[in-house]
């Protein structure tokens, strides 16, 4: 009788590859680290490795966050054909109010819930009975990942439908950000002025500049919150800032005072000013604050003084006066130029300072208001446009278009302009500091180092294996942001693309991975900084003046956030052997419910290779450990971990996989690695 030896033996090979490196259009496919990227959109480099798909955006007016709306799911009887999504429900009993987002057979789904309802009252639509309800309403009460998921984005659009844009016309003209508070600047309807807004809880709020007047021979003390009433006229105002632009109080000061309305006016030109019967200068008409239309607001934030509450907005937009704003008092600063529009602005050992073409000045040290040398302001000039300004413990970094050079020093008395770089300069609006500075010049993203002499710089080039991609930015970056919880600098184009480069810690030094994105609207302007809790907060407006918070919720304001990944052939170290490739177990993470698509390519891709068919995966996060999790706080048909895997069915030299997402109910995953099982065969001949 024959003996069973059983079937044969095959050897399965498990290889593991770690997802990092970033995008590299340069390495041979030989050479080239399996873990890199050959091609890839809306997916960012982590710090620790691993591949995150891009967080959302959403419209921003300082009213409730769509990404932060809840739902409800209420059991429920029907009446009258029961209500459709949108419709406002009332309890008759407890008079309370909500929002339908979704109707199904025994329940519904609302938010803008305005209180507790009653768990058997009858609810009404227009004050007709649609229904009653038959148990209490739970938050967050779907019973899986995806339904969970659903109704967040249907609660997230009906908050999304109460936040409006800025009213005016064209693009974002800038933001600022003070105290958490976030600063609109854009155009009228007309096109014929700028407009300034603040965020509120009710939406976009104009802030009326008010009006200045000009004072000289001031021979009494003016102070802010002062009743100014003219000698002649009797006219009275409040004084709200007080611009002393030079001289001395009590003998000659002269300057300006930014007032708020006139109350029986108006002051005639000339008068004296007097406070509280005592004449303290002489003025001239008052003239209304306005803003020139079509500018590019560029702002820091500083404070001149010792006083915790004197931080205050900087800025200039190359077509007005550059300012002084705290949030509600608009102070322009005359700096005596003919043609006083500067373009970019920084501050630096408590001076002001402004770019004009290729001149820098600064004003007098502690006195953002005066620009006179007599009391320190300076004019340093380059020979080259400026471009940026960014601030160094040691030095003050000024960019031009096609030079860096660092001005080095406190003061006027020993300034001095040094050489960093004759043949590196920043593309404008691209300045900015994540731990060094950063920017994009024509040969790339550039780093500024410090070298081993006081006070020196090297300035690098980090992206040479992009720089396809740079090539086709440089045309059209328009803004750049950073997010330091994540240790990213970001360029925008303003046709929605956007370079994004993680900064990590590397066995020999940091690492510099880059990743592209690509948005549905076309930025405009950005600001990174911080919100009121000290999070960090990243905004931008797009050419329509509508103004968002980027890296929240789960779509591009709405829309599909479309991503893929695909990544290099994977030759196992044989690029001359055959494999049959059986498995695939991806390794990854998920905020909450994730569909994935992947497909593996074998060969390069060969044509002679029938394609693989793709396969699609959901991952969701949100099971509990028996036990250790109580019963309302997970879903069950969710992984404490995700870890997908699929089949894979075909020979080859090597092996590629894409991944492929598009969703607007996706919070968020990241790809870490994956695991490939697969089989040695024969040398390929």
């Amino acid at each position: 009788m024959a003996r069973n030896r059983g079937l044969p033996k095959v050897k399965v090979i498990p290889e593991y590859t770690e997802f990092k490196g970033g995008l590299d259009l340069k390495t041979p496919p030989m050479k080239i680290s399996p873990g890199a990227l050959i091609a890839g959109m809306n997916y960012t480099s982590g710090t620790d490795g691993g591949y995150e798909r891009v967080d959302g955006y959403e419209g921003f007016s300082g009213q409730p966050s769509p990404s932060d709306a809840t739902y409800y799911r209420c059991p429920c009887t029907f009446t009258a054909g029961g209500p459709s999504a949108g419709d406002t429900i009332t309890g008759v009993d407890s008079a309370e109010t909500a929002v339908v987002i979704s109707v199904f057979t025994a329940y519904i789904n609302v938010t803008k819930l305005s209180g507790t309802l009653n768990s058997d009252e009858i609810f009404t639509v227009g004050g007709v009975a649609n229904g009653t309800f038959t148990a209490a309403q739970l938050e967050k009460g779907e019973t899986s990942a995806l339904l969970n998921a659903n109704a967040l984005n249907l609660a997230a659009d009906v908050y999304r439908d109460d936040i409006d844009s800025p009213v005016g016309s064209g693009a974002g003209r800038g933001l600022a950000l003070l105290d958490g508070i976030l600063y609109a600047f854009r155009d009228n309807a007309a096109g014929t002025a700028g407009l300034i807004y603040k965020q509120t809880a009710a939406g976009w709020v104009a802030v009326t500049p008010g009006n200045e007047v000009s004072f000289g021979s001031g021979t009494g003390l003016i102070a802010e919150g002062d009743t100014i009433t003219g000698a002649t006229s009797n006219a009275t105002a409040v004084v709200a800032r007080v611009v002393l632009e030079s001289g001395a109080w009590g003998v000659d000061a002269a300057g300006r005072l930014i007032i708020g309305a006139v109350t029986g006016g108006p002051f005639q030109n000339p008068e004296n000013l007097t406070v509280s019967g005592v004449e303290a200068a002489t003025t001239s008409l008052v003239t209304a604050i306005t803003l020139a239309a079509g500018g590019r607001y560029e702002t820091v934030v500083y404070n001149f003084t010792g006083s915790t509450d004197t931080k205050r907005i900087y800025g200039c937009d190359g077509k007005n006066r550059g300012f002084e704003f705290d949030g509600t008092v608009y102070v322009p600063i005359d700096t005596g130029m003919v043609t006083d529009t500067p373009e970019y602005v920084s501050a630096y050992k408590y001076q002001l300072f402004f770019s004009f073409k290729g001149s820098s000045q600064n004003s007098g040290p502690g006195t953002p208001y005066e620009w006179s040398a007599v009391i320190g302001a300076a004019e340093i000039a380059l020979g080259d446009d400026i471009s940026g300004y960014a601030r160094r413990p040691k030095a003050l970094l000024i960019n031009s278009r096609d030079s860096t050079n660092q001005l080095l020093g406190s003061t006027v008395s020993d300034f001095e302009l040094d050489d960093v770089s004759d043949d590196t300069g920043a593309i404008p609006r691209t300045v900015q500091i994540l731990g060094s500075p950063f920017w994009l010049d024509d040969r790339g993203i550039v780093k500024l180092s410090a070298v081993q002499e006081y006070g020196n710089f090297d300035a690098s080039v980090l992206s040479r294996k992009i720089q396809a991609r740079i090539d086709a930015m440089q045309g059209v970056a328009v803004a750049s942001s950073v997010y330091r919880t994540k240790s990213q600098y970001r360029v925008y184009g303003s046709d929605g693309t956007g370079i994004c480069m993680t900064v990590s810690p590397g066995r020999y030094g940091l690492k510099y991975q880059f990743t592209q994105f690509l948005y549905p609207v076309n930025v405009a302007c950005a600001i990174s900084g911080e919100d009121s809790t000290g999070k960090d907060v990243v905004f931008f407006a797009d050419d329509a003046g509508r103004v968002y918070q980027a890296d929240k919720g789960s779509s591009f304001d709405g829309a599909d956030i479309e991503a893929y990944i695909f990544l290099p052939f994977n030759n196992s170290k044989m690029p001359t052997v055959l494999k049959t490739y059986r498995k695939a177990i991806i390794e990854m993470s998920s905020t909450g419910y994730s569909s994935i698509r992947y497909n593996p390519i074998l060969s390069y891709g060969s044509s002679d290779i029938q394609a693989h068919r793709s396969v699609t995966l959901p991952a969701q996060l949100g099971g509990g450990l028996w036990g250790l999790a109580d019963w309302s706080e997970f879903f069950w048909d969710a992984d404490v971990v995700p870890n997908p895997s699929f089949t894979i069915e075909g020979d080859g030299i090597n092996l590629s996989l894409t991944m492929y997402s598009k969703s607007d109910i996706d919070c968020g995953h990241k790809i870490d690695g994956v695991t490939v099982h697969f089989t040695p065969r024969r040398l390929v001949r």
